[in-house]
């Protein structure tokens, strides 16, 4: 083939990776949103949330059965 022709494959393909991997990235957020989990972001990063504080549980030993 061209060179020519293989480079616009190539872009083509490329653009559409990335339209792939923006709709993921997109239907991720939106899932986020709808459950409650978006974090502020830093530089373009997600921060993680802090676990609710929960007391932890008891331990079970064998002499309490």
């Amino acid at each position: 083939m061209h060179p020519q022709i293989i480079a616009l494959a190539a872009a083509e393909h490329v653009k559409d990776m990335q339209a792939v991997a923006t709709r993921g990235r997109r239907a991720r957020e939106a899932r986020r949103a709808r459950r409650g989990v978006i974090a502020p972001t830093a530089a373009g990063r997600r921060l993680h949330q802090a676990p609710s504080p929960q007391t932890p549980c008891q331990e079970l030993t064998a002499r309490a059965a």
